[in-house]
């Protein structure tokens, strides 16, 4: 709106009414308002366009994390519902609640998939609730403040706003932050566009969603509600078949408890970290200020990303300086084991604290972990948790390639198919070796093959070889407990034989984690990132310990 209006008292709101001299004419009343509601309440089809913006920010290093999704959605009260969502002017996805089949049905075009379930009575009230005549009325059934008039996209509208999300929300729901404001066509009393802006209790991220562009009671045939998907799709079985991850074996709730007792990269845990804060590398200023930069979307922070690491130098051309500064500041020829990967953990959360890959200095940090790592891999490369470390090590600045939407465009990086790839092949040969002998393989054993299958077939183009460690963790389901990821290995398996790629992931995200969370991506699936994220992800076979 032109001239929105803020969380004030209503005598504050005149005072900045009269401030600018600006003047609203009241022509609603409670009649009014009272009209708007039984006007929407008789409406049995409604179209309108949906804007979510999800933002992480502004935080202290000076980025805003932010995605925008749009939709246009069909609503009948005698079909259901189609939503079609749009990326960069493109359609993406339909999904469809299909009322008197009691079918959802998506159909996502980039990927050529479709997915298809039940409708179950929760998701039917679930679809009433959401109506946006129950917004409307959520609001003007409260205790709403008057807004005044103002002009909408060309539209004479009166507005009202309510704080209170207990007109929306269950009382177990805190919120922060709460706004919802509605606006009407003064000359239809029919509204124009419902704005709700919220902020859940401890939470980092704001959620805005705009409703607006709404056709009240316009026709919508039968045949708007009858999906079209093309032969060639294909049915996306893991959606399905994967959302109950309940353990149903012994072996399988043995490995649950080891994935929940033992995280991956946990090993290290009880080490005290050196303090490192004052520790300044290549003469680095560490005094530069962030930049006040809004991101929107993966391709926007990963853009942003290759620039800042464009400029710094490689790890190989400043690599002996830095080993040198390192013994001389830090002793490091000294150090046993435990304390490289102490110091090594300890410089990488020095280079996320310096924003990480969206800085022109962190990097000397992330270098300096990589070389300590090493070293201690060097003196135990049979010991998979520190060679793990030095994986992480390498991953924190090393991206698998830049980022372009014409693949073929990109540089792909030579540390995935070269380095990362021979140290997860070792570990691979050692683990064989242990299983002969009796081992059961763990949670962590499955992150570092699932890493080597995938740098096989993505990074080396080996398909062959990713093939035959996939078929190898296969035989290992019933013993290790692996059973929850037996029908994507099997997907793996088969499109490696193929010749074709596949990827999975390991771990899931909390519900507030995108967009600040591609940050993080284009790296091994095992990759951890700063040791506060790691603590909250989790990994997929424990979602119903979420009931995500």
């Amino acid at each position: 709106m032109r001239t929105p209006i803020a969380k004030l008292s209503v005598a504050a709101a005149l005072a900045m009414v009269a401030l600018l001299g600006i003047h609203f004419v009241r022509v609603t009343s409670n009649r009014v308002w009272a009209a708007v509601l039984g006007k929407v309440r008789n409406m049995d089809t409604c179209v309108y366009r949906m804007r979510t913006i999800e933002t992480a920010g502004p935080r202290p290093d000076g980025f805003e994390f932010a995605t925008q999704t749009e939709t246009t959605i069909y609503r009948s009260d005698a079909y259901g519902t189609l939503d079609e969502t749009y990326r960069n002017g493109e359609l993406f996805t339909r999904y469809y609640r299909l009322l008197q089949q009691r079918q959802r049905i998506g159909i996502c075009y980039p990927l050529e998939q479709y997915m298809r379930g039940p409708l179950s009575d929760a998701q039917i009230q679930e679809y009433h609730r959401k109506h946006p005549k129950q917004m409307v009325a959520g609001i003007l059934e409260a205790d709403y403040i008057e807004l005044g008039e103002d002009v909408y996209e060309g539209t004479r509208t009166a507005g009202v706003e309510l704080c209170d999300p207990g007109a929306f929300f269950d009382e177990r729901v805190e919120m922060d932050d709460f706004t919802v404001r509605l606006w009407i066509d003064v000359s239809t009393q029919l509204p124009v566009v419902v704005q709700m802006s919220s902020v859940p209790r401890g939470c980092t991220q704001r959620t805005t969603i705009v409703a607006d562009e709404f056709q009240w009671g316009v026709p919508l045939p039968a045949s708007l509600f009858e999906p079209n998907i093309p032969a060639h799709f294909t049915l996306d079985t893991w959606a399905n078949s994967h959302l109950d991850s309940t353990p149903e074996t012994a072996p399988a709730e043995a490995f649950a408890a080891d994935t929940q007792a033992e995280p991956y990269l946990s090993d290290f845990d009880h080490l005290t970290l050196p303090d490192l804060r004052g520790l300044v590398l290549l003469d680095t200023d560490v005094s530069v200020p962030g930049a006040n930069v809004r991101l929107l979307s993966h391709g926007e922070i990963w853009a942003l990303q290759d620039a800042f690491m464009a400029e710094w130098p490689s790890f190989e051309e400043v690599r002996d300086q830095l080993a040198r500064e390192l013994q001389d500041k830090l002793s490091i020829d000294g150090l046993n084991v435990d304390e490289l990967v102490a110091a090594g953990i300890a410089l990488r959360e020095r280079f996320w604290e310096r924003v990480g890959c969206l800085s022109p200095s962190s990097y000397p940090y992330a270098y300096a972990a990589r070389i300590v790592t090493e070293m201690a891999h060097a003196r135990a490369s049979d010991d998979p948790a520190v060679t793990d470390q030095f994986v992480e090590s390498i991953c924190t600045s090393e991206v698998n390639g830049t980022w372009n939407e014409d693949s073929s465009l990109r540089v792909w990086n030579p540390v995935y198919s070269g380095l990362l790839t021979d140290l997860r092949l070792g570990q691979f040969a050692r683990l064989k070796d242990r299983v002969a002998q009796g081992y059961v393989p763990t949670w962590k054993d499955y992150v570092r093959l699932h890493d080597l299958a995938i740098l096989l077939s993505s990074d080396c183009k080996d398909y062959d070889q990713a093939a035959s460690v996939v078929e190898w963790m296969i035989a290992q389901v019933s013993t290790a407990g692996w059973t929850y990821y037996l029908p994507s290995l099997t997907e793996m398996e088969e499109a490696y034989s193929a010749g074709q790629g596949y990827k999975t992931g390991m771990f899931m995200y909390g519900p507030d984690s995108f967009p600040e969370e591609f940050r993080y991506s284009r790296r091994v699936f095992s990759f951890q990132g700063p040791r506060e994220r790691s603590k909250r992800l989790l990994p997929v076979h424990l979602r119903h310990l979420k009931g995500w």
